[in-house]
């Protein structure tokens, strides 16, 4: 984009500042004769020389017209001819004076022949015509005609025209009053800068009009400076009211600007010394390209339109990735000293924007870079830039933002980048799938740090994790009854809270203020669940702050009886997906059905694929209640499928009622008033105890 803009900045204006004095120049030089005096009517008579002036002989003057303060004189070495008012000479020079902007000045033109008919105020200048003018500019070629009746000077042959640094070459002049002048086929124009390197530009003519007030070049036109090209149909310079300046200028047809590797952006010097390029190729591309100015030819705005695209190849230092962004326009503003200050996509007139009308930024790796493609489409974008220096200081994506790379996906309503906090910020609905991982994360706002890659999410989160495989458990959800070919085989776990945060470094995440983690029926709640994982494919879940969770256990294999959910309380929970385990510490109550158990730890153990509860290992020491009995241990296995408790320890007592019953080994029973109780002795007892009926109101 600096190219781009520094291009039109710097060489059109400098052409136009140089290149059009030599036009002005050859126009003086061609229309000179028409400065002279009117043209006479037709029944006029030429008027009598003055006193003094006449033929002479040898190389002397042959002829010399004066009129007031006006004289053209011309000089012949001879005469050859002179017939029905042509007269032909030969050695030829021709002095006229003009007037440019109020200052006098004049032309002289040399030439080996030259034909004058009088009457019409016509001549033809033939062989080694030399034209100069006494402010420096030089025009060479075989012939040049002069029309004063029809007010036009031309030449058909090639010629060639300097001044001061300004040098040039076309194949024909066209020059007619009032309506400027023509340089036709094959024009070449070089400028010299002393600041810095020298500009060429190529064009099929080139048109200037000092009443109109432009410069147009048509017809493959080409600017070069340096790494610095510009390529289109058409280039019109508009200009100021006293042709001193740059006011427009307007590229169109098929516009490619190109801009080498290091090439500066508008107003940024390289450092001294450096001779490093400070970026890679930069291409900007449409059907039409308009260029404002300010006084002094500072840039003011450039606009392209028209399948406009701007390409950013990267440095030897930078990441080996093509960056490019395009879209139906592309606005360029800049600030008072006419560096670039900001970059707009703006926004599509008229009806929701469609395909054609979208915003796309895209990034994709070169031969050798690392990385998949990056792209983002929007309706609409803005990004402000460091005049000084290019880099980009913040963005902002509007309207339907979507993201992808490999193995990831992200849609908002708006986005905001901040280069100085290194934050991406998605609004409005946003939402990121991460195929990889298998995972979707939704909330009121997104911020995703563009250097450290950490996530968090505030506002009714909700981050749904699928399971690797066809494994199931917590992070595999709820196993399917009936999965199509193709499709995952279980549904999601999902993850609720208010705020939410991820560490790429650990790989864990924090899901924090009224979590909730659901897999199926299965649900964790807590203050603070963190998921990590500490090695490849071992996550692992912790929860904190007042869990509660709720187990649904299968039926043990061959019965049809539904197993009651299993209710756990705790201060701690930890899950581990590689262990099939679940660890409850703190203040640990279990609850199914009618048994309810408390100890400072319980640890179940999951069925082999993960999506069951096996057995609940709870101690030490352990207290059971069921209904009106109470029973106290050291350690409590509790198995879900046949809804069975079983107290062990040296001193296993059970309270119930009025009743004391002590043992070793005391087998509970959910909903039902059967407990085994084996005894002390080597000999085992059994003691049944039925459940007396509470009176009914």
């Amino acid at each position: 984009m600096s190219s781009l803009v520094e291009r039109v900045r710097r060489d059109p204006a400098r052409a136009v500042r140089q290149g059009l004095l030599a036009l002005v120049g050859l126009v003086s030089a061609a229309v000179a004769w028409s400065l002279l005096r009117p043209a006479p009517k037709a029944a006029d008579q030429p008027p009598p020389a003055p006193a003094g002036s006449g033929t002479t002989v040898g190389e002397m003057t042959f002829l010399r017209f004066r009129d007031d303060s006006r004289r053209i004189e011309v000089k012949a070495r001879e005469m050859v001819g002179s017939q029905e008012g042509t007269m032909v000479l030969h050695g030829v020079e021709a002095t006229l004076p003009y007037v440019h902007e109020g200052r006098q000045g004049t032309v002289t033109i040399r030439a080996d022949e030259c034909q004058y008919q009088q009457g019409l105020e016509r001549a033809a200048f033939k062989g080694n015509v030399v034209l100069r003018t006494d402010d420096g500019f030089e025009l060479e070629s075989e012939t040049l005609k002069y029309w004063g009746d029809k007010g036009r000077a031309f030449t058909r042959d090639p010629l060639r025209f300097k001044r001061g640094s300004l040098s040039g070459t076309a194949h024909g002049l066209e020059y007619h009053t009032g309506k400027g002048v023509t340089l036709q086929d094959q024009v070449r124009i070089h400028m010299e800068d002393a600041a810095g390197p020298p500009t060429d530009l190529e064009s099929q003519s080139a048109t200037a009009s000092r009443e109109e007030r432009f410069v147009t070049f048509s017809g493959a036109v080409a600017v070069r400076q340096a790494e610095r090209e510009l390529h289109s149909a058409k280039l019109r310079l508009d200009m100021s009211e006293d042709m001193a300046e740059v006011e427009r200028a307007t590229a169109t047809g098929d516009v490619d600007v190109v801009a080498g590797a290091g090439a500066p952006l508008p107003g940024v010097a390289a450092a001294p010394g450096d001779a490093a390029p400070k970026g890679g190729t930069k291409r900007l591309r449409s059907q039409k390209l308009e260029v404002a100015f300010r006084a002094k030819g500072i840039l003011q705005q450039a606009l392209a339109t028209g399948a406009a695209s701007l390409e950013v190849e990267p440095a030897p230092s930078e990441a080996r990735e093509r960056r490019r962004v395009s879209g139906p326009r592309l606005r360029f503003d800049f600030d008072e000293q006419g560096q670039l200050a900001s970059v707009h996509g703006p926004r599509a007139q008229g009806a929701r924007p469609g395909p054609k009308d979208r915003m796309l930024l895209t990034a994709e790796p070169l031969e050798g870079g690392e990385g998949g493609p990056r792209r983002v489409e929007s309706d609409s974008f803005v990004a402000t830039l460091d005049p000084g220096t290019g880099a980009v200081q913040g963005s902002e994506f509007e309207g339907s933002v979507a993201f992808s790379e490999p193995g990831r996906k992200a849609w908002a309503g708006h986005s905001a980048y901040d280069a100085a906090a290194g934050t991406l910020l998605l609004t409005r609905e946003p939402r990121i799938l991460d195929e990889a991982e298998g995972s979707e994360l939704r909330g009121r706002q997104i911020r995703i740090g563009t250097r450290t890659r950490a996530i968090a999410a505030s506002g009714s989160v909700r981050h749904e994790v699928k399971g690797k495989g066809r494994r199931s458990g917590l992070f595999g959800g709820q196993a399917k009854a009936a999965a199509q070919p193709g499709q995952p085989a279980q549904e999601p776990t999902v993850f609720l809270c208010r705020e939410f945060e991820f560490d790429p470094q650990t790989r864990s995440a924090r899901y924090r203020e009224n979590a909730l983690v659901s897999s199926g029926p299965d649900e964790v709640r807590a203050q603070l669940i963190t998921l990590d994982e500490p090695g490849p494919g071992e996550r692992r879940m912790t929860a904190t702050g007042g869990v509660a969770s709720v187990l649904h256990p299968r039926p043990a294999k061959g019965s049809a009886k539904e197993p009651k959910a299993v209710e756990a309380r705790s201060r701690e929970m930890q899950y581990e997906e590689a262990k099939n385990r679940v660890v409850y510490t703190g203040d640990v109550e279990i609850r199914q059905g009618d048994i309810l158990t408390r100890s400072p730890e319980v640890v179940v153990l999951l069925a082999k694929d993960g999506e069951t509860v096996d057995r609940m290992l709870a101690g030490e020491p352990v207290e059971v209640h069921q209904g009106l009995k109470r029973a106290n241990g050291e350690r409590g296995t509790y198995t879900p499928a046949t809804e069975t408790f079983v107290l062990t320890g040296e001193k296993v007592v059970l309270h119930d009622a009025d009743r004391r019953l002590e043992g070793r080994m005391l087998t509970f029973e959910v909903g039902s008033d059967r407990i085994r109780v084996d005894g002390r002795e080597e000999v085992r007892t059994e003691a049944v105890f039925r459940r007396k009926e509470l009176p009914r109101p």
